[in-house]
């Protein structure tokens, strides 16, 4: 006969272990998963880049194309990685998952999502452009990503941005990255999909995949700003960008369905039909969402 605190503890691990075993999905597949169309190489004419001595000067061709650089896991269970298929932790690890609230449909001021994030760089087209990035990213470890008192360290510039001026001066750049073309000039706004801050998981949305692109937004904001990602765009070479340039980016859902690659800010309504169906997608479960990122590269050829 069993103990009844060993009982305890046997039923305390299989409900705590549940959640992680209960979510399995299609790992990532290159092949299928990045839209490769979308590269679009393009050669832009003749650069000149500077050399050490005692060369000083190197003449070669300017590159340009939209390379598939970085997957990002938005996750409502912490550490399933939608990339990978299967959670990679589980038990009492779970209390640190994403969620969805919702008090009513007319208190819209409660309404919200927690969702984590993954970061992993993509190694398939180094050999072309050079580049700066480094490692993988898991917010779980990130106490920053949890509270939005504490991501105001990294982001104190945030404060100037928290008033109804600024919230309003978004819809210009929700407009245009509806159009295709999100501005540059106010890196605050993600279009439809709201603020970039406060640079955490919490998004004032309940609606899934909304919230999940805007969480995804983010994080590839906080990779900017902390230094893991230079930005390929100058052609002799990348620019560290603490304030990004959102225009460099786009991406395309891949799980739990695959849709077409979008501007950052342009909203989920116009595309995201069948994206998130309940219990399973046609690749993974539900909630659970894997997001492929495109940067534009831009290099001269005399310098990688």
């Amino acid at each position: 006969m069993v103990a009844p605190g060993k009982r305890f503890l046997l039923t305390v691990l299989l409900l705590t272990a549940v959640p992680a075993l209960a979510k399995t999905g299609v790992p990532f597949n290159p092949l299928t998963d990045i839209h490769w169309e979308e590269i679009e190489f393009t050669i832009e004419g003749v650069c000149v880049c500077p050399r050490p001595p005692p060369i000083f000067v190197e003449p070669g061709l300017v590159v340009s194309y939209w390379e598939p650089f970085l997957l990002l896991d938005t996750s409502s269970v912490a550490f399933y990685s939608a990339m990978l298929g299967q959670s990679v932790g589980g038990g009492l690890l779970d209390e640190l998952g994403g969620k969805n609230k919702s008090s009513d449909a007319v208190d819209v001021a409660n309404e919200s999502t927690f969702a984590q994030a993954h970061a992993f760089l993509l190694p398939l087209m180094v050999g072309l452009c050079a580049r700066d990035d480094y490692g993988t990213w898991w917010s779980e470890f990130d106490p920053l990503w949890q509270s939005d008192e504490l991501a105001a360290l990294l982001t104190p510039e945030a404060a100037l941005f928290a008033n109804k001026a600024m919230v309003l001066a978004c819809t210009a750049d929700a407009v245009a990255a509806n159009a295709g073309w999100p501005l540059d000039a106010m890196p605050w706004c993600l279009g439809s999909g709201g603020l970039t801050y406060p640079m955490t998981g919490h998004v004032d949305n309940d609606n899934i995949v909304q919230a999940n692109a805007t969480a995804a937004y983010r994080m590839l904001y906080k990779l900017n700003r902390i230094g893991l990602i230079c930005d390929p765009a100058p052609e002799c070479g990348c620019a560290y960008t603490p304030v990004w340039v959102k225009s460099h980016y786009k991406m395309n859902l891949a799980r739990p369905s695959i849709r077409g690659v979008h501007p950052i800010g342009r909203a989920t309504a116009t595309w995201d039909a069948g994206a998130n169906p309940p219990f399973m997608g046609e690749l993974g479960p539900n909630d659970e969402f894997l997001w492929v990122v495109y940067r534009r590269q831009r290099c001269c050829t005399c310098c990688e």
